[in-house]
C-alpha cells in the first residue's frame, strides 16, 4: 500500500502509548514518533492512491466491505471499520466476529439448507498455525475457500490439496470402518465426499 500511495500515514496505539509515522510514495517524510499516553489500542492507516500509478483513484464500497468482512472472519475478534467520507451521510460499517471462521461458514451458507453445525479445528505446530472450519449444505457444489497470510489463494495450493486430501481420507475409512459402502455399487471418489461442501 505504501509503494502505491501518494501519501500514506501510520497511527498506532499500543502498550500504553499513540505512535505516528508518515510516508510520500514510499518514502518516510515523518519518522516514527511516540505520541502522547493512550488506553486505547488500534491502528489506523490512512492513504491517498497514487494517481500516477493507478488509471483510476475511485473506491467502490462493496468491494471494499467485502475484502473487510472477510478479514474480519479470518482474524476473529479484530473490529475493522471502514467509513466513505464522500457520501452525506457519512457512510460506515464495522466488521467484527468472534466466531472466526465459523461464523464465515455460517455467513457462506446463510441462504443454504445446512446438515449440522459447522465442524471446527484449530492447531500450531512447528510455528505453522492450522484453522479450517467446514460445513455441508444439501447442495452438490463443493467451495473451499483457502488462504495464506490472509491471501485468498484462489488457485488453490499445498494446503488446499493436503486438506481435500485428509478429508477424503479421513470420511472414506469412517464410511469402510462402518460398513455404510457395503451395498453401494459404485466407488466413492473425493469429489462425492465434498458434494454440499462449504469449507474455510
Amino acid at each position: 500500500m505504501n509503494a502505491l500511495s501518494d501519501w500514506m500515514l501510520v497511527e498506532v496505539r499500543r502498550d500504553g502509548f499513540a505512535y505516528r509515522i508518515k510516508f510520500n510514495r514510499g518514502n518516510t517524510v515523518e519518522p516514527l514518533a511516540k505520541l502522547n499516553p493512550t488506553s486505547e489500542r488500534g491502528t489506523s492507516v490512512t492513504f491517498k492512491p497514487d494517481g500516477t500509478i493507478f488509471s483510476t483513484t475511485e473506491y467502490v464500497w462493496d468491494i471494499l466491505a467485502n475484502r473487510m468482512r472477510e478479514l474480519a472472519f479470518l482474524n476473529k475478534g479484530v473490529h475493522i471499520t471502514l467509513v466513505d467520507e464522500r457520501t452525506e451521510p457519512v457512510r460506515s460499517e464495522t466488521f467484527h466476529y468472534e466466531g472466526g471462521l465459523v461464523e464465515y461458514v455460517k455467513y457462506l451458507n446463510a441462504h443454504k439448507i445446512v446438515i449440522h453445525e459447522p465442524i471446527y479445528m484449530h492447531k500450531e505446530k512447528d510455528g505453522i498455525d492450522v484453522e479450517v472450519a467446514m460445513q455441508y449444505n444439501d447442495g452438490t457444489a463443493e467451495n473451499i475457500y483457502s488462504y495464506a497470510n490472509n491471501i485468498n489463494t484462489i488457485e488453490g495450493g499445498t494446503h488446499e490439496a493436503g486438506f481435500r486430501t485428509a478429508l477424503t481420507r479421513v470420511l472414506k475409512k469412517y464410511a469402510e470402518d462402518s460398513k455404510a459402502l457395503e451395498k453401494a455399487k459404485v466407488e466413492i471418489s473425493g469429489e462425492d465426499f465434498r458434494e454440499g461442501l462449504i469449507a474455510v
